[in-house]
């Protein structure tokens, strides 16, 4: 990692968050080749659309044929951050994966909800498409801002990221809060991170341009996986409880050791839709999911990872549905329990609402708007 990023990162783990302009000019140099390279993988990903079937019946997680995976380990509640000079083994991919690695410890940032929490992460972008987005953590109805210019992809905590490199296997792993911080080059941009709802797990890419190569690493304990399904592809989506992997074009989910393979049939009803981005966000029984859908410009500009909930469906029939609030410019995030935190860009303010698993209201926020080209709710935390 070139020294100017690094103490850039230092800084941010000193300080708590960077100033205003501090990343810009240190990052900008070293990310430009990662953003050219993630955005033509991510145009090509959100281009393939496996066909469905026809529509069969509600999404049942049980039916599905293979025996569910043992218990994982458990991570210890007094783990400690780790040497960030930590070793690294070849896959025989084109990176390495982190060997001897005790992890940051759980998160613990994510709980049941029945009000909106005061610590939201938004992503926020401007009308011109080719600048890079921000990332604001409001604390209350205070916004800070924490990162900028780089193709960073936060955590759902709001703390963890994970942030490309100019080169091959320069991608790392870090950590905004106090001295906790870890420097692990250990994946390419090539295909972008996925971080699991509770910000312990990350798939990362170990790719060259033959393969995806992707692995999983338990951020938490330091454990990884290499026995990824390659169905599952290029930067899954996570189901809302953590148990499932889902393909970008929203076609089949299974778990991360690729048993309990689940058929997603109303995939057919849109993977062809001219337009079609990729599947933005599903809920943990797999039978909602949000969709994107962007016009040619947007797509050639790079910016294809879905995120907004441009069509809510069913994905058992692929049959568009009602979004539980009206929301002109929405992104939602699903809850393990089925509720949903449904974030409404309104070019001025952000309207954040807290629903039920029922499509009950529980409770809606306002805050100032932070830009001009789209807001997207990338996560909360409860405690930090």
């Amino acid at each position: 990692m070139p020294d100017s990023i690094r103490e850039v990162l230092q800084g941010i783990a000193e300080g708590g968050a960077p100033e205003r302009d501090l990343a810009a000019g240190a990052y900008r140099k070293a990310r430009s080749m990662a953003r050219r390279r993630l955005a033509v993988a991510v145009a090509v990903v959100a281009g393939l659309a496996a066909a469905g079937g026809a529509t069969a019946a509600l999404v049942d997680r049980d039916r599905a044929e293979e025996l569910p995976p043992a218990d994982g380990p458990t991570a210890s509640e007094t783990a400690t951050p780790s040497d960030p000079e930590t070793t690294a083994t070849e896959t025989g991919a084109a990176c390495s994966v982190p060997e001897g690695w005790s992890g940051w410890g759980p998160s613990g940032s994510m709980g049941d909800l029945t009000a909106i929490p005061d610590g939201l992460v938004f992503e926020v972008s401007q009308d011109d498409i080719s600048s890079e987005p921000t990332f604001f953590r409001f604390e209350g109805e205070e916004g800070n801002e924490v990162l900028r210019d780089g193709e960073y992809h936060m955590a759902p905590d709001g703390n963890r990221f994970a942030v490309g490199g100019a080169e091959a296997c320069a991608g790392s792993l870090a950590s905004l809060t106090g001295d906790n911080l870890d420097e692990l080059g250990v994946f390419t941009v090539q295909c972008a991170p996925s971080w699991s709802p509770d910000s312990d797990r990350v798939v990362l890419n170990l790719a060259d341009a033959e393969s995806t190569g992707a692995y999983l690493l338990d951020v938490a304990t330091g454990e990884v996986s290499t026995d990824l399904p390659e169905e599952v592809g290029c930067s899954p989506r996570w189901s809302a409880d953590g148990e499932y992997l889902v393909s970008s074009d929203g076609s089949v989910a299974m778990r991360p050791d690729g048993s309990g393979r689940v058929e997603l049939e109303g995939a057919a009803a849109w993977s062809g839709d001219d337009g079609f981005t990729g599947l933005s966000s599903i809920s943990a029984d797999l039978s909602r999911a949000c969709l994107q859908y962007d016009d040619e410009g947007t797509a050639a500009a790079g910016h294809t990872r879905a995120a907004r909930c441009d069509r809510y469906v069913d994905t058992a029939t692929g049959e568009v549905l009602d979004l539980p609030v009206d929301a002109g410019q929405p992104n939602a995030v699903f809850l393990a329990d089925g509720s949903m935190i449904v974030c409404d860009d309104r070019y001025g303010e952000i309207v954040v609402t807290l629903v039920d698993a029922d499509g009950t209201v529980l409770d809606t926020r306002t805050l100032p708007g932070q830009g001009t080209g789209g807001t997207i709710l990338r996560g909360y935390y409860t405690t930090l």
